[in-house]
């Protein structure tokens, strides 16, 4: 029976049948462990299903009035992401993110404290980013607050690292990363975020050129 779900969530988050695999996911709990297992997969568009799908599940248990269910889960995510488990929580503040996207409710406290786990933690780093892009305008209130740390992230020399910052930083609208942000329109390595349930790739000066004209226009 095991093997069947297995296959079963494998080939919904494949197809990306996000409806039908939240239905299973309510009505059988080995299918959810399944999902929470794709979170790791090494298969990014797998991975990225999982996260989707994941946020998906929580709405809907928020729907029905299982909130404790929801935030047992992301503090889970958040354990998983400190010194104490032992691991690294590689997904987790994507997962964090999305659900909130999809939950806009727990945005507080939650919202700021993905960046304060993610933020100064290299492997968490970039999913941290995605995070903070991923819920945009939402931070712009309360960004000001990580302004030095995520300042310091444009010192890193990693293209991808650099093309998420700039692309997290023209979601928020973030004006403070401006020069920084300027200072990559030379820079011609390719990078690639995932966004809209796809893979987008540009040039890293082309991620600068679009956060520049956000920032501008939220001005």
């Amino acid at each position: 029976m095991k093997e069947v779900i297995k296959a079963q969530v494998k080939e919904l988050l494949e197809e990306k049948e996000y409806d039908h695999l939240v239905d299973l996911c309510v009505i059988d709990r080995h299918a959810w462990q399944e999902v929470r297992f794709r979170l790791y997969d090494t298969n990014e568009r797998i991975r990225w299903a999982a996260i989707a799908a994941t946020a998906k599940l929580m709405k809907r248990w928020w729907q029905l009035k299982q909130m404790e269910k929801v935030r047992d889960f992301i503090r889970n995510l958040f354990w998983s992401m400190s010194d104490e488990s032992g691991g690294i929580g590689w997904s987790s503040p994507q997962t964090i993110a999305e659900t909130i996207a999809n939950i806009p409710d727990i945005f507080d406290p939650y919202g700021c404290m993905m960046i304060a786990y993610s933020i100064e933690e290299p492997p968490l780093l970039k999913g941290g980013l995605w995070g903070i892009g991923r819920l945009g305008k939402m931070l712009s209130d309360a960004i000001g607050f990580f302004q030095g740390k995520i300042l310091a992230v444009f010192e890193n020399d990693d293209p991808e690292i650099l093309g998420l910052a700039a692309w997290a930083m023209g979601e928020v609208g973030f004006r403070p990363a401006l020069p920084f942000i300027e200072d990559l329109r030379k820079r011609n390595e390719p990078v690639r975020i995932y966004m809209e349930s796809d893979f987008s790739e540009k040039p890293l000066c082309e991620w600068a050129e679009e956060a520049i004209k956000k920032i501008s226009m939220s001005a």
